[in-house]
């Protein structure tokens, strides 16, 4: 592929926008949370200053994450420049970066935006979504990272910091909270030296809340939360220069269903067909065990992370990691009350990982690190799902007729003329005719429909990955650094399938499944396949003065070859390259902090998934060539003692190109990438007051907006569907309001907060399409509506 060298001629200057850390301020602006100290970040496996990384990093620190009332993932979207996270449930969320998603549960799947706990990868979709609480700091990481993250970097990552036990001093905090839709949550922390040498922290969270989107015939409305998190971690440092650390985490949600919401066919009788009202959702038949509708997740893991310190020149570090996840999810995709669709998604990981590390700093010029890793896995999602098979017949009445010659109302005159009962109910979803017409049309025999057909499809994966990474660092002069890496992967890959009818072949085509792919109950293995490639990354950071670093820097990333099932067969879909080409500067003023940078990045075999209807599965395409170039910023000012300010701003074209390598049209021109606004914009002000009593009252409203967004890359373009001729599947620009007020007593130790989510009670949708639309009858999600709510807490 021909890079183009375009980034600052396709660009123009970028407005400044939020960063949560800055220049420290005298006096009380010192205590502010958003105007605090430069944070230190390990992103480059060393500690310096966020001012001296040569790269698109924004970095939250505890206090910033608990001023702005970052609680989850998708919290982190209003306030990072260039990231978007969506949570359908916690078992299927998207995690976006520069408009790529990364969202896939496949079993043999990859990852495009790295997830990373303590250095250790959660990037696997079903266990991925974890509670943020206890942090030390969050770091987000924007364009490809090959030789800092590695794993699943294709366009960055994010890497999750939490807090350890901390050896000098006893520390204890605990929480409560209530508020709209039966909201509870409380929490606590214990942090308890043992010896000098031996500590142990202990923190946990559990949170529920009624679901926001009405059911009207099940007993939990949709949309809700239920979770209970723990985390348990240890800390030795029996010398000076050792330290390991033992992390282990433990999460549970069992939250109500999602709200799949039909935009084309009415809940019930005089129902809206609006997301955010009343929905009609239902399993039947006893459909896995009798489970309602909802998930049941548990993710788990343990880590060790250990340090020596070789020498005054050389250090060692160990990150080990055993993680696995064990979720089911039953839905129903079709978006209304007939007995159409109920599918389930049982999801069970396991993973194991090492990575060792040579460290070189001897306070000189030269810095750097050499490595390796091993990576293995091994991952099912089962995919059960049921039918009445007169309301799917009711569903494809319209192709069974046109099979005959015919026309629906034909048809209905012609069972009449048979004298079958029922016969104008042959596409009453409703009530439907529990005959199948097929095959009185074709024998003249009367077969009998069932009001419970049940077929199961499922793939397999298991993944061994082998790295070996380098990273220099070269003071060249005072003022410039030069930076290069290097990472080799080898990956070896098995992939499986299974697909079939657990009640014998469906009475409508006869054939051995209905929707989902079919290998007559045997197993389809792919054998195992091998792939292996290099990424790099070079910078170079220039100290300007002491308040301004320029930086520049070029990468390749890459997500892996794919083994994907279409057709009836394994189909490998190439290693998805990017080269990106960024440049960007930090300011520090006496009261101001300004980041700023521009990229540009060209993707050649641009992986897109796809829903096949003729096999009701997703699938991995290849969607060719795809540009894109923008610009992020982030500021923070401090105009007094009293009063500071926070903005963001993001602007990020990113398109399919018209043609590919060799003139062809693409399937895809000119269309944007799913989840991907052009326009993001994030503000804040908070005001801090002293109390006569010696606290602290503080006010912080905030407020994000986006552009229009679209939630697959086809961007509902009729002309790229059979089944749809609306282009009505997405989200067009909207804001969001949030406030906070919070007062803390003068030493700290007490506190109480009062916030509003979504102060103006903006309605909006967080996904459209989904399995739905595949036939005919997209889905919609509504975002959350308005919420309030109290905490209060103390520090010990």
């Amino acid at each position: 592929m021909s890079f183009k060298l375009r980034l600052l001629s396709a660009a123009s200057i970028t407005l400044a926008g939020f960063t949560p850390v800055a220049v420290a301020q005298a006096g009380s602006q010192s205590a502010n949370p958003l105007i605090s100290d430069v944070i230190t970040v390990t992103a480059q496996k060393r500690e310096q200053s966020l001012a001296e990384v040569p790269l698109a990093l924004t970095a939250l620190g505890a206090d910033q994450l608990d001023a702005l009332g970052i609680e989850q993932f998708d919290d982190l979207s209003d306030f990072v420049p260039g990231l978007e996270i969506q949570e359908q449930s916690p078992n299927n969320p998207g995690f976006v970066i520069r408009g790529i998603t990364s969202d896939s549960g496949g079993g043999a799947d990859a990852a495009r935006v790295a997830v990373f706990q303590d250095g250790v990868s959660i990037t696997k979709s079903r266990g991925s979504y974890v509670e943020l609480f206890d942090m030390e700091r969050i770091e987000v990481a924007k364009g490809p990272q090959p030789t800092l993250f590695g794993r699943g970097a294709l366009i960055g990552g994010i890497n999750l910091i939490q807090n350890k036990p901390d050896l000098d001093a006893f520390a204890a905090e605990v929480w409560a909270g209530a508020g709209s839709y039966n909201r509870l949550e409380f929490g606590g922390m214990l942090n308890m030296p043992v010896t000098d040498t031996f500590g142990l922290r202990f923190a946990m969270i559990d949170k529920s809340r009624d679901g926001y989107v009405e059911s009207v015939l099940t007993d939990e409305d949709f949309n809700s939360v239920d979770l209970t998190a723990y985390r348990l971690s240890a800390r030795w440092e029996p010398t000076a220069d050792l330290s390991v650390t033992v992390i282990g985490n433990y999460q549970e949600d069992t939250p109500a269903g999602t709200s799949f919401k039909s935009n084309a066919i009415a809940p019930f009788p005089g129902g809206s067909l609006e997301a955010w009202e009343p929905a009609a959702l239902n399993t039947f038949g006893g459909f896995e065990e009798g489970r309602d509708l909802g998930l049941e997740r548990e993710v788990y893991g343990v880590t060790i992370l250990t340090d020596y310190e070789i020498n005054d020149m050389f250090s060692l570090s160990s990150i080990t990691g055993w993680r696995g996840f064990d979720s089911l999810e039953i839905f129903d995709p079709d978006g209304f009350g007939a007995e159409l669709l109920v599918v389930g998604e049982d999801a069970v990981g396991q993973q194991w990982s090492q990575e060792l590390r040579l460290n070189y700093d001897n306070g000189g010029r030269l810095t750097g690190f050499v490595g390796g890793s091993i990576f293995e896995e091994e991952a099912k999602q089962r995919i059960p799902l049921a039918t009445n098979e007169g309301v799917a017949q009711a569903f494809q009445a319209g192709v069974i007729a046109a099979g005959a010659g015919a026309t629906v109302a034909q048809i209905e005159a012609q069972l009449a003329l048979m004298g079958v009962p029922g016969a104008q109910n042959f596409d009453n979803p409703f009530n439907p005719l529990m005959i199948s017409v097929p095959a009185l049309f074709t024998t003249g025999q009367i077969v009998p429909l069932r009001d419970f057909y049940l077929e199961e499809t499922a793939n397999f994966g298991e993944n061994t990955a082998y790295d070996i990474f380098g990273d220099v660092s070269y003071q060249l002069t005072d003022r410039l650094e030069l930076t290069a890496g290097l990472r080799y992967t080898r990956e070896e890959k098995t992939a499986s399938i299974y697909g079939g009818s657990l009640v014998g072949p469906n009475r409508i085509t006869f054939g051995q499944t209905l929707f989902l792919p079919s290998t007559n109950g045997q197993f389809m293995n792919s054998g195992q396949r091998d792939f292996d490639d290099f990424t790099w990354r070079v910078a170079a950071n220039y100290t300007v003065s002491d308040e301004l670093n320029v930086w520049a820097n070029y990468a390749r990333g890459r997500r892996p070859d794919v083994i994907s099932f279409s057709g009836g067969n394994f189909v490998e879909v190439p290693a998805e390259l990017v080269d990106s080409v960024e440049t960007g500067a930090f300011w520090t003023l006496e009261n101001t902090t300004i980041q700023a940078s521009v990229f540009y990045s060209e993707y050649e075999n641009f992986q897109t998934s796809r829903f096949e209807p003729n096999q009701a599965v997703f699938i991995t395409d290849n969607a060719g060539l795809a540009t894109q170039y923008g610009f992020e910023g982030q500021l923070t000012h401090a105009f007094n003692d009293m009063l500071s300010m926070f903005a963001s701003y993001a602007y990020n074209h990113a398109e399919f190109d018209d043609t590919d390598d060799e003139g062809n049209a693409q399937e895809f021109a000119g269309n944007s990438f799913r989840l991907s606004p052009d326009h993001a914009l994030a503000i804040g002000l908070q005001a801090r007051f002293e109390m006569p009593t010696g606290g602290t009252l503080s006010f912080l409203p905030t407020w994000s907006w986006q552009s229009e967004v679209f939630f697959d890359n086809d961007n509902d373009r009729p002309d790229l569907q059979s089944s749809d001729a609306v282009q009505d599947e997405l989200q067009g620009e909207y804001g969001i309001v949030d406030f906070k007020v919070r007062y803390e007593t003068g030493s700290e130790a007490l506190w109480a907060e009062a916030f509003v989510d979504n102060l103006l009670d903006e309605e909006y949708i967080i996904d459209a399409g989904n399995t739905g639309d595949s036939f005919g009858i997209p889905t919609f999600i509504a975002g959350a509506p308005r919420m309030a709510g109290v905490r209060i807490g103390g520090r010990f």
